[in-house]
């Protein structure tokens, strides 16, 4: 398929990119009870691979996968699997993080038909964060200016507060799930990828950058830890509502569909007991007991 380049703007054939990493997906499978994934929006549908739309060239997809490489083998893998939670970095992850917020900007600038019924200053914000990433990603400027990124670990939740009502999914909506947004409040507007674990927030405009120092990305090196971490007050809430609105979509599911899930995790019990949505619910169930099961 011939056309351009949402990158590099030049005519060239285009693949299938992903919007969410594939190595998100085949990670999310592999480590699922039921081996399958499951689309939010359609609930009863099992699918094989996560989000993705003729997006990249050959040559600009060849750059964002070897961002993804280094993300992958040296912070999400270690992060899940071995709980280390403290990551010495190069410029990779600027670039991986910057890619991420590219992609969520090009994905819901699209779906919401270029942002035609937003104000005009929104409008220009995001247009100006287009081309800036853009740029940054291409190696056209070497500094992100405004537009920083921030990686926030999503670690999982053992006696939370209760005066923050979170609902009964919470673990496995911080572990187990992916998202990508564009969220505004007042003058704030923040590019929001959701990956399991790890939650990437790309500045558009914040008047909070300020006091999220320990959270942004260095664009030569620097160490990621989850410590002293400040993120936007009303993301939380966000989060939050979007946990709640997996739950109640989940609730949706059919008769037919359920005996599915159920029928896989029965089948092979013991790749279900060492599953990581298996260890997900249990950390739910820690908190919530039976109230996971309503």
């Amino acid at each position: 398929m011939k056309n351009r380049c949402s990158l590099c703007h030049e005519a060239k054939e285009l693949q299938e990119s992903h919007f969410i990493p594939k190595f998100v997906g085949k990670w999310l499978k592999k480590t699922s009870a039921t081996g399958y994934l499951r689309n939010i929006d359609n609930i009863n549908k099992r699918q094989q691979d996560i989000i993705k739309d003729y997006l990249l060239c050959n040559d600009c997809e060849l750059l964002f996968s070897s961002w993804e490489k280094q993300f992958s083998e040296k912070m999400f893998i270690p992060f899940l699997d071995q709980k280390n939670y403290v990551t010495e970095y190069k410029d990779w992850l600027a670039k991986f993080c910057a890619s991420l917020s590219w992609r969520t900007l090009i994905y819901i600038k699209n779906k919401n038909s270029n942002f035609e019924d937003e104000s005009e200053y929104f409008i220009d914000q995001i247009n100006l964060a287009e081309l800036n990433l853009r740029n940054f990603l291409l190696g056209k400027q070497d500094n992100l200016h405004q537009y920083e990124q921030h990686i926030f670990p999503l670690s999982e939740i053992n006696t939370p507060p209760k005066s923050l009502n979170l609902p009964s999914n919470i673990n496995r909506y911080f572990l187990r799930s992916i998202g990508i947004d564009v969220l505004q409040g007042d003058n704030d507007i923040y590019l929001f990828t959701k990956l399991p674990t790890f939650l990437i927030l790309g500045i558009v405009s914040s008047n909070l950058s300020s006091k999220m120092r320990a959270s942004r990305v260095s664009l030569k090196h620097g160490v990621s830890r989850p410590s002293n971490l400040v993120m936007p007050e009303y993301l939380l809430g966000y989060m939050r509502n979007k946990a709640l609105e997996i739950q109640e979509k989940r609730n949706t599911m059919s008769d037919e569909q359920e005996e599915k899930v159920e029928k896989a995790a029965l089948d092979n019990l013991d790749k279900t007991a060492d599953s990581k949505s298996f260890e997900a619910m249990m950390h739910d169930y820690n908190i919530f007991s039976d109230e996971i099961f309503k």
